[in-house]
């Protein structure tokens, strides 16, 4: 393993003069961007306060909500008579009617339905649950209660530094077109779009993103493109009543009873879905758009058609980003969609689930992820082994196509998934960016050379398979998979650039970095910090796979407040 391991040597490094990344159009962030809201107040400074903001998502159990629970499984669902039972029983004792989601499981489990049974429920019978006892939030004028965001308060500098990069290269975007044309008939103020598709419940999401980007000079749109939306679009192409079956559509996404608790954006959405120009309308006047976490299957899904070919606001999208005219950004799951196109003579694929415990020898699937309650251990409706890793290998929205990307990364160990997709989709680099962190691109026509910089509390790993190798084998006791390659490490205000398919790095920071917390999550972050004390050699276990780092001639470090490293060989296997 150790003559494998040094197989695959860069033969170059140089430092290159870092270019400034003044107009990004990419601004990629690794998720867990901590945020002070009136539903997320640890996040948020001793002084801040939220007069009238909603604080929790609540749930009531009364006659309307039985009705409720009773007419959406009856016409979406096996109709779960116990659950309904219990439901009754609860409602019969008096007393609390309203609960938050962990108050309202627990009365479930006094009343004799159990963690196993809520965990045996479908996810069509779940969120039926959840949606139907959902509570409608008033304040004293009537108006549905919203939740409010301070980002004045947020206690995670990093979270407003990234949010910041964000508008701000929307602004520039905005001051590029006003430069171009008569400024007289160009708005001076900027415009920035958010799509909630990710989450399972994006019209709920849409308070936060807006509260987050609402400044005096901005203006928050939010787009209602969503997989159903999509599916409505195109029965309607086909001379069918798409839009009169939203609701419908909806359901099949687990989705229920969104126009009471939203009527207002379910309106909105129907009303693009019959005049499909109102979509191409807005994005127009974009400068910038941001894709918010959860599912990034969902949101693919909710720029293509059902046949799996890109929208044409998808397609209207890639030329205004290719012409530099409007920045893209995303968290979590709003970065990993972003991943696809080609490179290599290959697609670019998506990452979609998985962790690095067996991936080396289960290997990777092309298949759809199964549930995120899946993970949870909930009932799977297409199980795979646990955390068994899957991708799909047409990939997402195809604005990065430099590589994978994946997120939450060093906190979660994702080293070894990372590195397995890499290898296993013929690609050369792949990036986990992570938490609280954002890789921010700036990648300009013809789009084959990229620069790059890092913002945040954490940095990140690039793997590099230009030289690596991967190889399988198989014997009574299974599959066994060794791969080799080069890794490096970039913490917050360190730089890279991509040029005709070579990486290099400056792994000095353009700036002081800030004094943020080290977190010591991650089990490589940790062992890989011995490269800064000068170790020769550097093994360990974990996940069931074996790791090896041995620096070569072309390896560099750098003790930041993590460790910084470029081109240093290394092996996994199982």
């Amino acid at each position: 393993m150790k003559t494998l391991g040094l197989l695959f040597l860069g033969v170059y490094l140089s430092v290159f003069s870092v270019f400034c990344l003044s107009s990004p159009n990419l601004v990629l962030a690794g998720g867990a961007l901590k945020t002070c809201s009136s539903m997320s107040t640890e996040n948020c400074s001793a002084s801040s306060q939220f007069e009238s903001g909603k604080a929790d998502v609540l749930y009531e159990i009364n006659q309307r909500s039985l009705r409720r629970y009773q007419e959406l499984a009856n016409k979406y669902s096996q109709n779960n008579e116990f659950l309904y039972s219990k439901l009754v029983n609860i409602n019969s004792r008096g007393g609390v009617r309203v609960y938050t989601k962990n108050a309202l499981l627990d009365a479930l489990n006094d009343a004799g339905f159990s963690n196993s049974d809520i965990r045996a429920l479908s996810d069509t019978d779940y969120f039926i649950l959840l949606d139907a006892l959902e509570s409608q939030q008033l304040d004293e004028k009537g108006n549905r209660l919203q939740e409010q965001v301070s980002l004045a308060n947020t206690k995670a500098k990093a979270s407003v530094d990234i949010y910041t990069a964000f508008i701000e290269a929307a602004h520039a975007k905005r001051q590029a077109k006003r430069a171009e044309k008569d400024s007289a008939e160009t708005a001076t103020r900027t415009t920035i779009g958010i799509v909630t598709a990710s989450s399972r419940d994006p019209f709920e999401a849409v308070d936060f993103y807006t509260g987050v980007f609402q400044q005096p000079d901005v203006d928050v749109i939010w787009l209602p493109l969503t997989p159903a939306f999509q599916q409505a679009v195109y029965i309607e192409s086909l001379g069918g009543q798409g839009c009169n079956n939203l609701v419908f559509f909806r359901a099949q996404h687990s989705l229920f009873d969104k126009e009471r608790l939203y009527p207002e954006r379910t309106r909105k959405q129907r009303s693009w879905c019959e005049d499909n120009q109102l979509a191409m309308d807005t994005l127009s006047i974009l400068d910038g758009l941001f894709f918010n976490g959860g599912d990034q299957s969902k949101t693919l899904a909710a720029l293509s058609i059902p046949t799996g070919k890109p929208s044409d606001f998808l397609i209207r999208l890639k030329e205004l980003w290719q012409a530099d005219q409007i920045v893209v950004g995303g968290t979590s799951a709003g970065t990993a969609v972003q991943a696809g196109g080609y490179n290599n003579h290959r697609p670019v694929p998506m990452l979609t689930s998985g962790n690095s415990r067996g991936v080396l020898s289960g290997g990777v699937y092309g298949v759809n992820p199964t549930s995120q309650r899946c993970e949870d251990n909930a009932q799977c409706e297409n199980r795979l082994a646990e955390g068994a890793m899957t991708i799909n290998p047409a990939g997402g929205l195809g604005l990065f196509n430099f590589g994978l990307l994946d997120t939450h990364f060093s906190e979660r160990d994702r080293e070894v998934r990372l590195i397995a997709a890499t290898a296993s989709s013929g690609q050369s680099f792949g990036f986990g960016i992570d938490e609280t962190t954002a890789l921010i691109v700036d990648a300009k026509g013809p789009f084959e050379n990229v620069s790059f910089t890092v913002l945040g509390e954490g940095g990140v790993f690039i793997v590099d398979m230009s030289k690596g190798k991967s190889d399988i084998s198989h014997s009574s006791e299974g599959v066994k998979r060794v791969i080799a390659g080069e890794a490096s490490f970039l913490p917050s205000n360190t730089s890279g650039e991509i040029i005709a398919g070579e990486l290099n790095v400056v792994l000095e920071p353009q700036v002081k970095p800030a004094n943020f917390k080290r977190v010591d999550q991650g089990k490589w972050r940790q062992e890989s910090g011995k490269l800064c004390r000068k170790k020769d050699i550097i093994r360990w276990q974990h996940d069931n796979n074996m790791h090896v780092l041995k620096p070569s001639k072309e390896s560099r470090v750098n003790k930041l407040r993590y460790c910084a490293y470029s081109k240093v060989p290394f092996v996994v296997y199982d």
